[in-house]
């Protein structure tokens, strides 16, 4: 009896000790590439790469992603890619990702993951890399599929669909800047005004544990909110802060981005 209590003591799920580094796209630059690299142990670790998002991967090239991270000195690259939802359910299609230290999910069509993904295996296994005290990384798309709603398209009307949702308190949307996705991204918390939205610009990154996030790169991370409303907000209300490199996000003042 006195271990069934103290079972029932613990937590529903720990924290992971792991880290996220998602990213808007663009070229990125080598102090976010390497940071991924040292989060993953590049010397004793593997990486597997996810280049579903991108149509090129259906061919069976990957030499984009294959040339960069071996640039990188990765010795151990996995690639996993499934070319439609069946493949991604087959028996030992996850075998890579049991040991993995480090997961990088590159840029394309985000609907293309979560088509392929979604309540299979796959999801599954990136959470275990994280509770490992692995890294899960990505870019673009590969940002965009970490939101529970998923911006999956719109320019100035954001449509949704539905991602892995690791950060499911928080609508990303990449290319920010450059782009000019600001009122794509409002609209889509004055919809969803319990949400955070997190506008990343190009070669800019968040890096993400449970303790904190960092702004990395050379671009910025913009702050989409709506702190309190009892009516559904107009766009326009939203309030927006834009963050350089070195900002420290802490959960005390940023719940819902460290919401699981």
């Amino acid at each position: 009896f006195a271990q069934a209590t103290e079972e029932n003591r613990q937590p529903a799920s720990k924290p992971p000790l792991g880290s996220m580094l998602f990213c808007g796209g663009g070229k990125l630059p080598d102090s976010i590439l390497d940071r991924f690299c040292e989060l993953g142990n590049i010397q004793r670790g593997s990486l597997v790469l996810i280049p579903t998002a991108s149509p090129r991967s259906d061919n069976g090239d990957y030499s984009p992603w294959l040339q960069l991270w071996e640039s990188k000195g990765w010795k151990e690259i996995h690639i996993v890619h499934a070319g439609d939802r069946a493949q991604a359910t087959k028996e030992g299609f996850v075998t890579a990702l049991d040991k993995v230290t480090a997961v990088w999910i590159a840029g394309g069509d985000q609907s293309r993951l979560s088509e392929r993904f979604l309540d299979t295996p796959v999801l599954g296994k990136l959470k275990e890399v994280l509770q490992r005290g692995g890294v899960l990384g990505g870019t673009s798309a590969g940002a965009a599929i970490l939101s529970q709603r998923m911006i999956s398209g719109g320019t100035v009307n954001p449509e949704f669909g539905e991602g892995f949702g690791l950060l499911p308190k928080v609508i990303i949307d990449q290319h920010f800047s450059q782009k000019k996705r600001e009122e794509r991204l409002a609209k889509g918390v004055a919809m969803y005004p319990d949400l955070l939205g997190l506008g990343i610009d190009e070669s800019t990154g968040i890096e993400w544990n449970a303790k904190q996030a960092k702004v990395l790169g050379l671009g910025q991370v913009h702050h989409y909110a709506i702190e309190s409303t009892n009516n559904k907000p107009h766009w326009e209300q939203v309030q927006r802060e834009s963050f350089p490199e070195g900002t420290l996000f802490q959960p005390n003042e940023y719940p819902r981005l460290f919401e699981q």
